[in-house]
C-alpha cells in the first residue's frame, strides 16, 4: 500500500508541475487576477453611472425584463414626431415608446441579468452614495471584458506563440484603456467579446492548407465553413451590440479574401452574406416602426452641426431638415472639426503608451507567418473607416476604437520580442528585465488612476437621491420633462421626455400627445454656455428664457408651481405642489 500511495503522490506532483493540473492552476490564477483588477478599478474609479448611453441602455434592459419589449422611458421629441408622421392615428405615443437609437443585444443581455438578480427598484429613498443597481451593468461589462482577455490570449497564440499570448493577455488586463471603457457600464465590453471572437474564428477559417477547395472533400469544407459561419454570426452579434463594431467586418472580409487558396473572395463574400442575413430581422423591425433600417441613428450625422448645435435636432418635434447639399456641407464641417479634436486627444487612446508606440513601429517589420502579416494590414482600412465614422457621428462613437486595442497588443509584444531577440543579450535576465519594464509602463496609467485622488460623484448633474425623490412625486403613468431623461428613466422609472428645443413643442406634446405633469431642470441646462445666449430674441431657445434665466413661469404655462433643489442648481415645475 505504501508503494501505491507513493506512486499516486508522485503522479499528482507531476500533474501539478507539468501536466493538466498546471494548466488548471494557471487558469485559476488568471481568473483571480482578472477579477482582482476589475474589483480594484471599480472601487477606485466608480461612483455611479455618468454616461448618458449607459443610463439609456440600463433602463431599456429593465423595461425589457418587465415587459418583454424593447420600449424606452427616455423619449426624445424627434422620435415622437417621426412616429407621428409614420402613424398619424397613434400620434407618436409617448408611453410604451419603441427604442430607435440602440442596437438590441446589450439591453437584452442586461435584461437577462436583471431576471436573475431581480428587477431594479426605482424612486426608493436611500442614503447610499452610489445607487446599488448601478453596479450591475458595470459588473456585466467587466465579465465580458475578462472573457475578452481569453480571446486576446487565443488570438495571440494563433498569430504568434505562447509567450506573446501570455504577455498580451497580461497587458490587456493591466490596460487602463480597457478598464476605463468597461467601467462606463455600457455595451463596449460585450461588443469587444463578440468582435474578438469573430476575428479568432476568421483566423481558423483562413487556416486551411493552400490549394484546398470545397470540392476537395468533406474535411476541408467543414474546416473552413464552420469557423467562417461562426465568424459571420459573431460579427453580426458585435454589430447588434454596437453599430460601430461593424467596421471590424471590413478587416475580417479582407483577411478572408486575401488567403492564398482557391475561391478566397467567394468565401469572403459568403461571410458577408451570412453576417448581413443575421442582422436583417433587426433592420426590418426598425424599418417597420420608423421607415429606416437604422431607426434614428443616422440623424446623429446632423446632430452637433451648425444647423443643429448640440442635441437640438433630437429636441425638435418637427425639425426643418436641410436639403442634401446643405446637410452634406454641415456634416463635412463637423467631420473636420472632430478630426482635429481627435488628433489633439490621441484618438481616445490615452493611456495606451508604450504598447501603442510599439504597435505603430511594428508595421516596419515583416513577420514570418502570412496570417500575421495579412491581418495587420487588414486592420488599417477598418480602423480608418471607424475614425471617419466617429468624426461624422461624434466623440461618443470614437470609444469604439477601443475594440481594436486588444488586436494591437499582440502585435506590439511580438515586435518587441523580435527586437529583444535581435539584441542578443548575453545575460538572459536583461531580456526579462526589459519585458518587465514594458509591462510596468503599460500598466502605469492604470496604477496612477487607482491611486488617490479618486473620481468623485457624477454630480452635477446626476445624483440618484435627487432623481429618486423627484420620481416619487409622480404616478407610474405620469410623464416628466427634463434635460436628463436617460437618468430619470433609470433612477426614477418614469417616462421622461427630453426638454424640447422650443417651448411651442412642449405645448404640442402636452396638449396633443402626453400630459406633462412635471418639469425637472438640472445644471445640464442651467449651467450650459448656450443659456447665456437665451436673451437673444433670434435664438430658438429664447422661448425658454423666462424660466431658465429669469425664473418666471409664462402666464399660459400649465406647470404653475416651482421649487429649487440643491440651492439653485436644480429647478422643479409641477402642475400642483407635489412636494
Amino acid at each position: 500500500m505504501a508503494l501505491q500511495f507513493e506512486s499516486s503522490m508522485q503522479n499528482l506532483v507531476y500533474q501539478m508541475d507539468a501536466g493538466s493540473g498546471r494548466k488548471v492552476i494557471q487558469a485559476v490564477l488568471f481568473a483571480l487576477f482578472a477579477f482582482a483588477m476589475a474589483t480594484l478599478y471599480t472601487f477606485t474609479n466608480f461612483q455611479g453611472l455618468r454616461d448618458a448611453r449607459a443610463f439609456d441602455e440600463a433602463q431599456l434592459a429593465r423595461n425589457h425584463a418587465q415587459t418583454g419589449r424593447l420600449e424606452t422611458r427616455c423619449v426624445r421629441p424627434l422620435s415622437v414626431g417621426r412616429l407621428a408622421e409614420r402613424d398619424p392615428d397613434g400620434a407618436g405615443a409617448v408611453q410604451a415608446h419603441p427604442d430607435l437609437l440602440h442596437p438590441p443585444l446589450w439591453p437584452l443581455a442586461l435584461s437577462g441579468v436583471f431576471r436573475l438578480t431581480g428587477v431594479p427598484e426605482t424612486g426608493v429613498p436611500t442614503t447610499a452614495a452610489v445607487y446599488g443597481w448601478d453596479y450591475v451593468p458595470v459588473a456585466a461589462s467587466h465579465l465580458f471584458t475578462i472573457l475578452s482577455a481569453l480571446w486576446v490570449w487565443l488570438i495571440a497564440r494563433k498569430l504568434f506563440d505562447p509567450r506573446v499570448a501570455a504577455l498580451s493577455a497580461g497587458a490587456f488586463l493591466i490596460s487602463d484603456l480597457v478598464w476605463r471603457l468597461s467601467v462606463i457600464g455600457g455595451d463596449l465590453g460585450l461588443a469587444m467579446f463578440f468582435s474578438l471572437g469573430a476575428v479568432y474564428a476568421a483566423l481558423w477559417a483562413g487556416d486551411v492548407p493552400a490549394g484546398a477547395a470545397p470540392e476537395d472533400g468533406r474535411g476541408p469544407v467543414w474546416r473552413w465553413l464552420l469557423p467562417l459561419a461562426a465568424s459571420a454570426l459573431l460579427t453580426a452579434a458585435a454589430f447588434l451590440t454596437r453599430y460601430a463594431a461593424g467596421t471590424l467586418a471590413l478587416a475580417v472580409f479582407l483577411y478572408l479574401g486575401t488567403t492564398r487558396r482557391r475561391h478566397a473572395w467567394a468565401q469572403a463574400g459568403l461571410y458577408a452574406v451570412l453576417a448581413v442575413l443575421a442582422v436583417v430581422p433587426w433592420m426590418l423591425r426598425n424599418a417597420a416602426i420608423s421607415g429606416n433600417p437604422f431607426g434614428l441613428v443616422f440623424h446623429d450625422l446632423l446632430s452637433g452641426t451648425y444647423l443643429f448645435p448640440g442635441d437640438a435636432l433630437f429636441r425638435s418635434l418637427s425639425p426643418e431638415m436641410p436639403d442634401f447639399g446643405a446637410g452634406l456641407y454641415a456634416v463635412q464641417l463637423k467631420m473636420m472639426a472632430n478630426l482635429r479634436a481627435f488628433c489633439a486627444t490621441g484618438f481616445g487612446l490615452g493611456g495606451a503608451g508604450v504598447l501603442l508606440a510599439l504597435f505603430g513601429a511594428m508595421y516596419l517589420h515583416r513577420f514570418m507567418r502570412p496570417s500575421s502579416r495579412r491581418l495587420r494590414w487588414c486592420l488599417v482600412p477598418a480602423g480608418l473607416l471607424l475614425v471617419l465614422a466617429a468624426s461624422a457621428f461624434g466623440e461618443e462613437s470614437l470609444r469604439a476604437l477601443g475594440l481594436y486595442w486588444p488586436l494591437a497588443i499582440p502585435y506590439a509584444w511580438a515586435f518587441f520580442l523580435v527586437l529583444l531577440d535581435r539584441l542578443q543579450f548575453e545575460i538572459r535576465s536583461f531580456a526579462a528585465a526589459a519585458m518587465t519594464v514594458v509591462l510596468f509602463l503599460a500598466g502605469l496609467p492604470l496604477l496612477l488612476n487607482v491611486l488617490p485622488p479618486r473620481t468623485g460623484l457624477p454630480y452635477p448633474p446626476y445624483f440618484h437621491r435627487y432623481i429618486g425623490w423627484v420620481a416619487t412625486m409622480l404616478e407610474p403613468e405620469e410623464c416628466l420633462m427634463t434635460d436628463i431623461p436617460w437618468a430619470t428613466a433609470w433612477y426614477g422609472g418614469r417616462t421622461s421626455v427630453l426638454l424640447p428645443r422650443h417651448i411651442d413643442d412642449f405645448y404640442d406634446l402636452h396638449e396633443n400627445r402626453q400630459r406633462i405633469a412635471m418639469a425637472y431642470f438640472t445644471t445640464e441646462t442651467r449651467n450650459q454656455p448656450w443659456v447665456r445666449g437665451l436673451s437673444d430674441p433670434g435664438a430658438p431657445e429664447h422661448s425658454w428664457y423666462q424660466i431658465f434665466a429669469a425664473g418666471k413661469v409664462p402666464a399660459n404655462f400649465p406647470l404653475t408651481h416651482g421649487r429649487f433643489i440643491a440651492g439653485t442648481d436644480q429647478f422643479l415645475l409641477a402642475d400642483r405642489p407635489r412636494w
